[in-house]
């Protein structure tokens, strides 16, 4: 399969294109990446350099893909990190440009906002980015994978129970173009939850499932970004939701399980057979 990945990019580091590219690649498919921001690293380093992509550029690439015939070709488009909210908008006119030249193109977005709990919740995009993605790019999606504090943001519904989760999720689903809209919510502490675990949850039309994992207490810079991409990948080698979801959450436990406490970046590379092969099995649960 081929996929278009519209996502952040840094020369050092596993966070955006430089570890979804990485994980597509590994799990079979090919990979077009164009970068929404170059850095020299991500921001959690204490500084970085780089700059933002200019969205005329974006639409330049896109164009040229266009020219080559590439979109026909195009299996999905995966979306995340946004630099500037003027991106939002060449975003979707490329998934408009890929689902034109083939109609069964899928766009996985993954809506990065912020993230956080409580009062440590936080925006951290720049101003009118969350918006666009709320209020234009949720609706034409087919895929959703917000985090917890993203699914509270585009819903308005705090969700701290599976019940409020399930709620949360079928908001956004009611307000999507496409009746067999899919979204999958990470990092959800669930007071109904196992203590210790960390949850997802998962809702496809026909099916609603939970899927969690021991809790791992260290920073894990990427792993939204590495979930995503492994959802998408498995989805496109024919799994269903729940086991593409399984899959992808044992993989990305797993890769966090080996990054050491403190260490800044996923160890990615040396942990890779994770993403093939993961060595826990999770099992999903059905809630309905």
């Amino acid at each position: 399969m081929n996929i278009l990945s519209c996502h952040s990019s840094v020369a050092m580091g596993s966070v955006g294109n430089s570890g979804a590219a990485f994980a597509l690649r590994r799990l079979g498919h090919e990979t077009w990446p164009i970068n929404t921001v170059a850095l020299s690293n991500h921001p959690a380093h204490g500084g970085f350099r780089g700059r933002v992509t200019p969205a005329a550029e974006i639409a330049d690439l896109v164009q040229g893909l266009a020219e080559r015939g590439a979109l026909a070709r195009c299996d999905a488009v995966l979306s995340g990190y946004l630099g500037a909210p003027e991106q939002g908008p060449a975003i979707a006119d490329a998934v408009a440009a890929v689902r034109a030249a083939n109609p069964r193109a899928l766009w996985l977005l993954d809506p990065v906002i912020g993230d956080g709990d409580g009062a440590d919740g936080r925006i951290y995009v720049k101003p009118g980015i969350a918006e666009f993605l709320r209020d234009r790019a949720v609706r034409e999606a087919d895929i959703l994978t917000p985090n917890a504090f993203e699914l509270a943001f585009l819903s308005g519904i705090k969700s701290d129970s599976t019940a409020t989760a399930l709620d949360a999720i079928d908001s956004l689903r009611t307000r999507s173009r496409s009746a067999t809209a899919v979204v999958v919510v990470t990092g959800l502490r669930l007071r109904d939850g196992t203590p210790g675990e960390i949850a997802m949850v998962a809702v496809e039309p026909s099916a609603a499932w939970r899927i969690s994992v021991p809790y791992i207490d260290h920073p894990a810079h990427g792993a939204g970004d590495l979930f995503a991409a492994v959802l998408l990948a498995r989805l496109l080698g024919g799994d269903p939701l729940s086991a593409a979801v399984a899959h992808a959450a044992a993989a990305v436990h797993g890769i966090i399980a080996r990054t050491g406490t403190g260490a800044a970046d996923l160890a990615l590379v040396a942990a890779q057979e994770e993403l093939v092969s993961p060595r826990r099995h999770v099992d999903p649960v059905r809630l309905r």
